[in-house]
């Protein structure tokens, strides 16, 4: 892979990944960030930023073409896809405020709120219409709030992300053990 940027113009992504691959990402991502929009009823405060997102899948596929490269490996896993998916999201921050709202806080975090989400969202996988115990709904409150409160204020590295994904798939792993005692 080129070392000057000037020169590069991701012809090896294409060929690597192959143009419909590339769109499909790209696709799936408008529509997670639309569904956000929505659900956050953002649709007059917030637009997504085409070109932002567009940047956001190409600086994905090439850090996982460089992990391919560098490891050797055909396939990366699920974890790292997601991972790597969300760093992109919150370092180009494709959700652009477009009209402020001095009331709404949480504004100001929207595209760290909506990688909170898509994390949240592949964490729970199958089970997204699982409702969570009243015993147990503290505990994921807090959990959530630590997420949000990680992807806003830490430095973040997509190993980081890799770890806490990891470390919550353990942690189910580790209940499901429990639970067939």
């Amino acid at each position: 892979m080129p070392t000057n940027r000037k020169s590069y113009d991701y012809s090896e992504l294409v060929d690597s990944f192959g143009p419909e691959k590339i769109e499909a990402r790209y696709i799936a991502l408008y529509d997670y960030l639309e569904a956000f929009i929505k659900r956050s009823k953002y649709e007059d405060k917030v637009s997504i930023a085409n070109s932002v997102l567009n940047q956001t899948v190409v600086d994905y596929f090439t850090d996982i073409y460089r992990l391919k490269e560098f490891h050797k490996i055909d396939h990366i896993n699920y974890i790292k896809i997601h991972a790597y998916t969300a760093y992109w999201l919150l370092r180009r921050k494709p959700l652009q405020i477009i009209k402020d709202d001095e009331e709404d806080i949480e504004l100001a975090f929207v595209n760290e709120r909506f990688v909170a989400s898509y994390l949240l969202q592949f964490l729970r996988g199958k089970h997204e219409k699982v409702i969570i115990l009243e015993n147990d709904r503290q505990d994921y409150i807090e959990f959530v709030k630590n997420v949000e409160y990680f992807l806003r204020y830490r430095t973040i590295t997509p190993q980081m992300i890799e770890t806490m994904l990891e470390s919550y798939m353990a942690g189910m792993a580790f209940c499901r053990a429990i639970d067939s005692i």
